[in-house]
């Protein structure tokens, strides 16, 4: 009797019990992913308006004269103190848009040269900005002590 040497391998079902486990998580991530693919999108715009707002802030406090963020159709932009025209501009991405709703004002305003004012005090308007895409959307306050983010809400079904 000759013993036959022992083999070492996976068998059928442990290669397939793996590869189902795999196909498992993957169907997981994706659309978890997807959602915050979607938020990130909305975030990066608010992320660029939240560094234009305190490029304004700062410009007034170091020249001692109003600068501003405009909004238009196509996105925003820094008006520095004295310039004419924006010296930084902010595209929006295909198929964006938004709204600006002033303090105290119940009706959202769609954009169409509205500019927020930043005093050499560092004071601004306190407003609040809705970015929409599809049907997310995102939806930040703006302090008017600091020009940060006083609140944030957001919906991306």
């Amino acid at each position: 009797m000759t013993k036959l040497p022992r083999t070492y391998g996976y068998t059928l079902i442990e290669i397939v019990l793996v590869v189902a486990i795999i196909a498992l998580l993957i169907g997981v991530t994706i659309p978890l992913s997807s959602g915050f693919t979607r938020e990130q999108r909305l975030r990066d715009v608010v992320r660029e308006l939240l560094v234009f707002a305190k490029t304004a802030r700062t410009e007034a406090m170091t020249t001692g004269r109003s600068a501003a963020v405009i909004f238009d159709k196509e996105g925003f932009g820094v008006l520095r103190a004295g310039d004419k025209e924006p010296s930084e501009i902010f595209d929006l991405p295909e198929g964006m848009s938004y709204v600006i709703i002033p303090y105290g004002g119940e009706k959202p305003l769609r954009p169409d040269g509205q500019q927020w004012l930043f005093q050499p005090t560092g004071l601004c308007e306190p407003i609040t900005f809705r970015l929409e895409h599809n049907d997310d959307w995102m939806e930040v306050a703006f302090d008017p002590l600091t020009a940060g983010i006083s609140e944030e809400s957001y919906s991306i079904p």
